[in-house]
């Protein structure tokens, strides 16, 4: 009887230690990086800056209209057609936007900015900083906030900008490649 009592008990205890395991192995898998966030913001900040820097939407950005002989300088005039489309780069914009955000995978500020990954690209290797994720996603917030009041402003004035918006359309362009540079480079060495 002492016997199974002790076999009983080491039984319990065995059983006890396995368990107790078992929940380390859980708290470890807790503290390990979360790949599908890390994705999910290299999506975003690839698709965000094709999107902000495609050449269609700059195009149309510098499709102002100019009397025969003008000069390319302000005031800057747009006709109803590159309004049109200009509407429409606002649209897919904001649809690119709201779709990667809303993604479950998409982590918070917070999240991101506790970052410290080696990432391997090819033969390159290097530590990824939170805070330099956060610095891209929001120069790149900035970026698509501008162009959006830049395409509203355009529409709402039903084309016609005065100098101060033909120079701020100016000054977006200028904008567009360092900004989406320096946001690439993020994830991209």
């Amino acid at each position: 009887m002492k016997n199974l009592i002790t076999a009983i008990m080491l039984l319990l205890l065995m059983t006890l230690l396995v368990l107790t395991a078992a929940g380390c192995v859980t708290e470890d898998q807790e503290e390990e990086f979360d790949r599908a966030a890390l994705v999910a913001v290299d999506n975003y900040i690839e698709e965000m800056s094709g999107a902000l820097g495609d050449s269609t939407l700059r195009a149309d950005l510098q499709g102002w209209c100019r009397d025969y002989y003008e000069a390319d300088e302000p005031p800057f005039t747009y006709d109803e057609e590159r309004r049109e489309w200009l509407g429409e780069h606002k649209e897919d914009l904001k649809d690119l936007r709201e779709k990667h955000l809303a993604r479950s995978e998409f982590p918070e500020r917070e999240e991101v900015s506790e970052w410290e990954v080696v990432i391997v690209r090819g033969e390159r290797e290097w530590v990824l900083y939170g805070e330099e994720v956060i610095e891209a996603l929001d120069s790149l917030e900035a970026l698509y906030t501008e162009v959006i009041k830049v395409i509203e402003m355009i529409i709402e004035s039903e084309g016609e900008l005065n100098y101060q918006q033909s120079v701020q359309v100016l000054e977006l362009l200028d904008a567009i490649d360092p900004t989406l540079e320096k946001a690439a480079s993020v994830f991209n060495r």
